[in-house]
């Protein structure tokens, strides 16, 4: 399978990937990596890149994914060039929980200015935390949540409306 990786609202990546049984092989901008990926009680994959092996966690959410390796975060969107492009404008306005968690902090507030990128809502889940960044430019009309407040997966946790001209 290929696609296109864009990690945050930065970089884009070309990506092949080759599953087999315990693993396969990914190749990222043309460079080409064998892995070994095994399932672990903690509900993390174990990854064997070039003989060394690392807990990864990974939480997918339609063409977003949200993977914890290496000590660090990542939100990275997946466009498969046979599906499409990805969301239609409508759902670009929400922004909803890829798992069950917890609000850790608030970046934004009702009626802030966001930009596409822009970290809206740090959450945690499943032992790792996640910033949840606006998918376009806009206006925060709704943030449901608190500090503290626990959710499940797919709930409402930040909705934006067009600013105005």
């Amino acid at each position: 399978m290929k696609l296109t990786a864009e990690l945050g609202a930065g970089a884009r990546h070309q990506v092949a990937i080759v599953r087999d049984a315990h693993g396969g092989r990914v190749e990222v901008d043309g460079v080409a990596v064998d892995v070994v990926r095994t399932d672990t009680p903690d509900g993390a994959l174990a990854l064997t890149l070039g003989g060394c092996t690392h807990a990864v966690w990974v939480a997918q959410h339609g063409e977003t994914a949200y993977v914890h390796a290496f000590g660090r975060a990542w939100t990275v969107t997946l466009r498969d060039p046979v599906r499409g492009v990805g969301t239609d404008a409508d759902e670009s306005d929400l922004c909803l929980a890829p798992m069950p968690g917890t609000v850790v902090e608030l970046a934004v507030a009702v009626g802030d200015c966001v930009s596409a990128g822009q970290t809206m809502i740090v959450i945690e889940s499943m032992k790792m935390q996640l910033n949840l960044e606006a998918a376009r430019d806009g206006v925060v009309a709704e943030l449901p949540c608190a500090k503290g407040d626990i959710f499940d997966r797919d709930a409402l946790l930040v909705r934006l409306e067009a600013r105005e001209k």
